[in-house]
């Protein structure tokens, strides 16, 4: 981890100055910087710590249209209730935003520890924050005109199943493309894209959301598009960094349908009819995100990233069992196991 002296000396500048334009000078003549372990974005992030207060810097020069979205939707949710950092000061040309530090306990490491009854609550306080996403922010969004741009529809959807043939498959684990592959991919992106779009998240996961004072806090919010929000539901109660026991999982969806459908979001459906798009949600999450871990365990070289290949290749053979409509993409995963027994060198 770099020191403070080892950083670039734009981003001294940057902090400093974004310290001040917040009305917070101790962080601006004295903070000690300390990059904040990276994740797997390519953006910097650094807490500023002057004993008393403390703040993190986003850096990411060149990185505007992303950066903008950053400050934008990070805008938004917060004021509509949304648990995301306050924003304190942001330069759009140099690529920094200064924010609220909402500490280092993730809800992946408080899982680790927690006890049953608190790992339920954890879970339902996650979905609360779903059920607002689905409600009444995406009312807000609708009317603000907000992401009318941004559309997860099916084109997006096969883009991510692409981007698993491309990151997972050749660029990782070589086996042999099924003949109903394009049939079944496209089956799945049809039949997402016919949910209600909503505001979604696009990675609501263990990593994206940090436990601060007792409360859930949401990050990485950048990329919210308009789509099916059964996708974020997925994306946390399938998640490759803290698999969510069967039993546990159906009685958390359970509950989110009978919210979502006491506050009108889902109108006249069964739960079962709900259980089954949530299969396939959590189908094509698996595939995107088995895509990210070999992206960047492979070619951006960090290695920790591969470690949850095989609990995403079990919620995706589980997600393919349960639905029961994709044999060749069974049979693929079924390679990919063959193989990866095979060669132990690619650090599995």
């Amino acid at each position: 981890m770099k020191t403070t002296d080892e950083l670039p000396a734009e981003l001294i500048r940057v902090s400093k100055q974004l310290a001040m334009e917040a009305g917070i000078p101790e962080l601006a003549s004295h903070a000690k910087l300390l990059p904040i372990a990276e994740g797997g974005s390519d953006r910097l992030f650094v807490r500023l710590s002057s004993g008393r207060r403390s703040a993190v810097l986003l850096f990411q020069p060149g990185g505007w249209g992303e950066l903008d979205s950053y400050i934008d939707i990070g805008h938004f949710l917060r004021r509509h209730g949304i648990g995301v950092p306050e924003l304190y000061a942001f330069d759009r040309a140099g690529g920094a935003v200064l924010m609220e530090d909402l500490g280092d306990l993730h809800l992946e490491d408080a899982l680790k520890t927690a006890s049953a009854d608190e790992a339920l609550t954890y879970y339902r306080g996650a979905l609360d924050i779903l059920v607002e996403l689905e409600t009444a922010v995406t009312d807000a969004m609708m009317r603000d005109e907000l992401l009318r741009e941004k559309l997860f529809d099916e084109q997006t959807l096969l883009g991510e199943t692409d981007y698993f043939l491309r990151e997972f498959i050749d660029g990782f684990c070589p086996v042999p493309i099924p003949d109903s592959w394009e049939e079944e991919r496209r089956f799945l992106a049809e039949t997402l894209a016919r949910e209600k779009p909503v505001f979604m998240h696009r990675d609501f996961q263990s990593r994206n959301i940090m436990l601060k004072e007792g409360r859930l806090r949401l990050l990485d919010f950048q990329t919210a598009h308009r789509g099916p929000g059964v996708y974020d539901a997925a994306s946390i109660l399938k998640d490759a960094y803290h698999p969510v026991p069967p039993a546990l999982r159906r009685k958390l969806l359970e509950e989110l349908h009978a919210k979502l459908t006491e506050r009108g979001a889902r109108h006249g459906e069964r739960f079962a009819a709900f259980l089954e798009i949530f299969t396939l949600a959590g189908i094509q999450r698996n595939l995107q995100a088995l895509a990210a871990f070999a992206k960047l365990g492979v070619r951006k070289g960090k290695a920790r990233f591969l470690d949850s290949i095989p609990s995403g290749l079990d919620l995706l053979e589980k997600g393919i069992k349960e639905s029961g409509r994709f044999p060749g993409l069974e049979n693929m995963v079924i390679a990919v196991r063959e193989r990866l027994r095979n060669q132990p060198e690619k650090g599995m």
